[in-house]
């Protein structure tokens, strides 16, 4: 999932309206009065190595060289490592989050037209996705018990979203009634989060035309026979 630079990367980022806002953040991330700008350096060079060297080996005086200060400077911004790896998945979860907002029309839709919708909002949202992306997804288990139950309530609330859809186009007959929905979701989330892994910017293919490759793939494949696919 994306992860916002800038002031939207700290644990106060903006959801979407029908997002659930966690109402006990244990610490605020940054420390208040930093300087915007230096944070999302920071996030940035705490990404890479997170991805580089893995959550558990990275070090702060490795994020602090990255960053070009002193491994002191960086408890100006934070408590401990783990807080940057909380900022980073809280951003990166409020980043999917924001791509299950429908407009009024999209919400009265059918299953199909609201599923192929979303596949465009997320991969929308792509381009300023960081080659770090998947640290927000893997390593999201080495938070402490409260700050990963905020982290997975946020994801609980993008899969129930894309589920619900699922589960409509069944009830409507648009699906095939042999899909199981849960498995459904869980494929769409690895389908869309796995792109990062093999796009190359500047490619023969845009965000776009991968995402208009993702709605046939998934959309013929879930079509109830005689359906129409969109």
């Amino acid at each position: 999932m994306v992860v916002q630079q800038g002031s939207e990367a700290t644990a106060a980022a903006t959801l979407p309206r029908d997002a659930p806002v966690p109402t006990t953040v244990p610490k605020t991330v940054p420390k208040s009065g930093v300087n915007p700008e230096r944070w999302a350096e920071i996030l940035d060079a705490a990404g890479h190595t997170f991805n580089e060297k893995g959550y558990q080996a990275a070090r702060i005086e490795d994020i602090a060289a990255r960053v070009g200060i002193l491994r002191g400077s960086l408890y100006y911004y934070i408590d401990s490592k783990e807080d940057l790896l909380y900022a980073l998945s809280f951003a990166g979860h409020s980043s999917g989050l924001r791509t299950i907002d429908e407009d009024a029309a999209t919400s009265e839709a059918d299953a199909p037209t609201r599923l192929a919708a979303f596949i465009e909002r997320w991969m929308a949202m792509m381009p300023s996705h960081p080659e770090y992306g998947p640290v927000t997804e893997r390593d999201v288990r080495f938070l402490s018990d409260e700050r990963r139950a905020q982290v997975m309530e946020m994801r609980v609330k993008m899969h129930s979203y894309a589920r619900r859809i699922f589960e409509q186009g069944i009830a409507e007959g648009d699906f095939d009634a042999s899909i199981d929905p849960g498995v459904a979701t869980n494929s769409l989330f690895e389908l869309l989060n796995g792109t990062i892994r093999w796009f190359r910017p500047g490619g023969r293919l845009s965000h776009a035309d991968v995402g208009a490759y993702y709605q046939k793939l998934v959309l013929h494949g879930i079509v109830r026979s005689g359906g129409a696919a969109g």
